[in-house]
C-alpha cells in the first residue's frame, strides 16, 4: 500500500538523520538509538528504539526490517541488505536518502505547479454557478414581469440558468457519484487508463514514472544486485498496474537472455533518449551511470513540460471564466437597458 505524503516526508527526514549520523562515524546501534530519543515522529521514534534494541541483541538490520518496517518497500530492503553485506551502510543510506528526496521533490514540484490553476478553476466555477442560480433568475423575473423583449444572448443565459436551477441538483449528484466511482478502488483501472491516455498529461505521467524506474534501477545495479532481481523490484515501483505488468514482462525478457535495451524498446514505455543512453551503458558496461543520466534527462524534460503546460493552462482558465462571466454580464446589461427604454 503506498505511503501517504506525510509518511513519505517523515521517511525522508528519518533517512536524512540516519545518513548524517552514519556519515559522521556513529555506529548503527547508537544512530538508531539517538533517532529514537530525538525524533518528533512517534512512528519512527518507536521504530528506531526497537531496531536499536534488536541490533544490540545481535540481529542483523535486514532481518529486522523484514519483520518490523512497513514503510520500507522491497526496493529499500534489497538495497539495505546489499549495503549491509558489503559493509557500505553509510553510503547506502546516503544514496537511499537522495533517491527518496529526488522522488519526493519531483512529486512536490508537479503538485505545486497544479495548485494555483486548480484554485483558479474552482473559484471561477463557483462564481459562475452563483451567478446562474442566484443573480440571473432575478433579472429573468424582472424581464418577465415587464414583458421585455429579450436578446438572443439573454434568452440563452436565462435558459441555461433555468436548466441549472431545475436540474442542477440531479446533475451535481450524478457527477458526484461518477467521481466517487472513479476515485474508488473499483475505478482504479479506469482512472489509471484515463490518466495515461490523456493527450498532455499522459506522456508527462509516463515520463515521470520511467524516470523513477531508471533512477531506481541505476541505484540497485550500483550495489551489485543481480539485474533480474533489480528489474522485478523496479517493476513494482510503478504507480500504474499496466506499467507494472510491462515492467515485469521486461524482467521476463531479460531473464530469457534478451538485451536490456532491446527489452526496454519493446515495452513502448521508454523515450528514445532513455533507450539510446541505455544502449551506450550496455556497450560501455556502465548501465548504472547511463540510467542515472536518463533519469536526469527525463526529470529536466518533465520540469520544462510542466512549466509549458502551466503557461497555457492558467491563461486558458482565466480566458474561459472571463468569457462566461462577460456573457452573463452582457445579458444582464441588455435586460437593464431594455427595461430603461420601456420607461421612456
Amino acid at each position: 500500500m503506498p505511503m501517504r505524503s506525510s509518511e513519505s516526508g517523515q521517511l525522508i527526514l528519518f533517512l536524512q538523520q540516519l545518513n548524517l549520523l552514519l556519515d559522521a562515524g556513529v555506529s548503527i546501534e547508537r544512530s538508531f538509538r539517538s533517532i529514537g530519543r530525538d525524533s518528533t515522529s512517534k512512528l519512527f521514534s518507536s521504530f528506531s528504539t526497537k531496531v536499536a534494541g534488536e541490533l544490540e541483541k545481535g540481529s542483523t538490520l535486514p532481518e529486522i526490517l523484514d519483520r518490523e518496517a512497513k514503510f520500507f518497500d522491497a526496493f529499500d530492503k534489497a538495497l539495505i541488505k546489499s549495503c549491509w553485506q558489503t559493509g557500505k551502510l553509510a553510503e547506502g543510506f546516503s544514496q537511499l536518502y537522495n533517491h527518496h528526496r529526488k522522488k519526493g521533490d519531483l512529486s512536490e514540484q508537479i503538485k505545486t505547479a497544479f495548485v494555483y490553476p486548480c484554485i483558479l478553476a474552482v473559484s471561477a466555477f463557483a462564481s459562475t454557478i452563483f451567478l446562474f442560480t442566484f443573480v440571473v433568475p432575478r433579472f429573468e423575473t424582472i424581464a418577465s414581469q415587464n414583458e421585455i423583449e429579450l436578446s438572443l444572448i439573454s434568452n440563452f443565459v436565462f435558459s441555461l440558468a433555468n436548466f441549472l436551477t431545475e436540474y442542477g441538483m440531479i446533475l451535481g449528484g450524478f457527477i458526484l457519484i461518477v467521481l466517487l466511482l472513479i476515485l474508488s478502488p473499483v475505478g482504479l483501472t479506469f482512472r489509471q487508463s484515463l490518466l495515461l491516455s490523456m493527450p498532455i498529461f499522459g506522456p508527462l505521467t509516463n515520463s515521470t514514472e520511467v524516470g523513477k524506474w531508471c533512477r531506481s534501477l541505476a541505484l540497485l545495479l550500483r550495489h551489485d544486485i543481480p539485474i533480474q532481481d533489480a528489474l522485478r523490484l523496479c517493476a513494482d515501483l510503478y504507480s500504474f498496474n499496466k506499467m507494472q505488468e510491462r515492467g515485469k514482462a521486461l524482467a521476463d525478457q531479460v531473464e530469457k537472455g534478451v538485451n536490456l535495451t532491446d527489452a526496454m524498446a519493446e515495452t513502448g514505455l521508454f523515450p528514445d533518449a532513455a533507450i539510446q543512453l541505455s544502449r551506450t551503458g550496455g556497450d560501455t558496461g556502465s548501465y548504472d551511470i547511463m540510467l542515472d543520466k536518463a533519469a536526469d534527462f527525463l526529470t529536466a524534460d518533465n520540469a520544462r513540460k510542466v512549466k509549458s503546460i502551466m503557461s497555457l493552462v492558467e491563461p486558458a482558465v482565466i480566458l474561459f471564466a472571463g468569457c462566461v462571466i462577460a456573457l452573463i454580464i452582457f445579458a444582464l446589461i441588455s435586460v437593464t437597458m431594455s427595461l430603461n427604454a420601456s420607461f421612456l
